[in-house]
């Protein structure tokens, strides 16, 4: 079974702002070169969530587990990308497309806050 993960960003007009993203999407690719990796955005920009799951479906994928790319649940979180993605999964119900949590607290989140507030204090722009 080909697997793809969808990793869904907000969207944003201003240049450059999926950098991030896609960054961690190719360190992905490279630890899993057999999965499918794929940016997808709520809103803006291009591909849609709905467009993201069909070039993952395009690529051979049966399943597809999308992933917020969020660390607050609101209501993108709560409502929109669940239903965007039960709208996807009734158009495709030959395929396996999962909505898996965002990304939420985590421990390891934490210590890269560390890092930021450190840089901070000693005056290192790290973007």
């Amino acid at each position: 079974m080909k697997q793809a993960v969808l990793l869904v960003g907000h969207g944003s007009k201003m240049a450059g702002s999926s950098d991030a993203i896609n960054q961690v999407i190719e360190a992905l690719r490279k630890k899993e070169p057999a999965t499918i990796f794929q940016a997808g955005f709520l809103e803006i920009q291009s591909p849609n969530i709905p467009d993201g799951i069909e070039v993952c479906l395009n690529q051979g994928a049966d399943e597809v587990i999308v992933i917020p790319y969020f660390v607050q649940a609101g209501k993108h979180v709560v409502q929109d990308i669940p239903r965007i993605v039960s709208e996807v999964k009734a158009k495709y119900p030959h395929k396996n497309i999962r909505l898996a949590e965002y990304l939420s607290f985590d421990p390891r989140i934490v210590s890269v806050v560390e890092d930021r507030v450190r840089q901070a204090r000693e005056g290192v722009k790290t973007s």
